[in-house]
């Protein structure tokens, strides 16, 4: 019914939301001057105005932060893509790295080049929103 069987969707939908993502961006939201809200209210903004063109602009380095950390958290996920995945080409790298490793013995090169290729994306991942990182962080951890 839903399609998430066998697709990338049953991948990414599923992780995009949790617990710790509700709490991160609630505190980072927190920091956010409340006068900024009834400022746009006076200008006669509707509360979806008020969240689409002040809030949501406002929250972005904490939104990256909160990509940063779901992609980090699920990018080496295991179970879940080998129970959802069949399709041979849909296979993410830690349940292809499971395939080296058959009746025939192990073949220790191909798991060390996965493994390589494995910590490329999240290095260069960090160097590219590094920035952005630190200053979610620090924005949502201060009060006041």
């Amino acid at each position: 019914m839903l399609h998430l069987l066998d697709s990338y969707t049953g991948l990414i939908v599923p992780a995009s939301f949790s617990a710790f993502g509700t709490f991160l961006l609630r505190q980072f939201m927190l920091t956010i001057p409340s006068s900024l809200d009834e400022a746009a209210a006076i200008d006669g903004a509707t509360p979806w105005q008020v969240f689409w063109d002040v809030i949501l602009p406002l929250s972005r380095p904490g939104l990256i932060t909160l990509a940063i950390f779901a992609f980090l958290g699920n990018y080496g996920s295991f179970f879940w893509p080998l129970v959802l995945i069949k399709t041979q080409a849909l296979r993410t790298l830690p349940v292809g790295m499971l395939y080296f490793d058959t009746i025939y013995g192990r073949q220790t090169n191909l798991i060390m080049a996965a493994s390589v290729m494995a910590v490329v994306p999240p290095v260069i991942l960090f160097l590219v929103s590094q920035k952005f990182l630190v200053r979610g962080i620090q924005l949502g951890a201060v009060k006041g």
